[in-house]
């Protein structure tokens, strides 16, 4: 995908950071035709972030990822350390990567 904006919404909340929306949007990216030069755009407070940026870090092994917060957490948290993950039925942030975005706009 050259010069092309996709735009993917999830759900507000915690809720929304699932393996199954994980996997929704990766199936999606892939209908849509991302390889490895796609670069994911986080807009929003920390589940968006969290989920985002785990979706880049294991999208065909790793792509990069530009982090645009929307919330003063999310500011100082996730986007700062690089830190991304989802949830599961035994608890928060239990399955996630460290993976830092190339770029944070504020």
């Amino acid at each position: 995908i050259s010069d092309k904006l996709l735009q993917f919404i999830i759900p507000p909340g915690e809720l929304s950071k699932t393996r199954r929306q994980k996997e929704e949007i990766e199936d999606w990216m892939l209908q849509q035709g991302c390889d490895r030069d796609v670069c994911v755009v986080a807009i929003g407070g920390g589940v968006v972030g969290d989920l985002a940026g785990f979706v880049a870090a294991t999208f065909m092994r790793g792509v990069k990822f530009v982090q645009v917060p929307t919330t003063l957490l999310a500011m100082v948290d996730s986007s700062i350390g690089g830190k991304t993950a989802i949830d599961t039925p035994e608890g928060k942030n239990l399955i996630g990567a460290f993976h830092r975005p190339v770029r944070v706009y504020t």
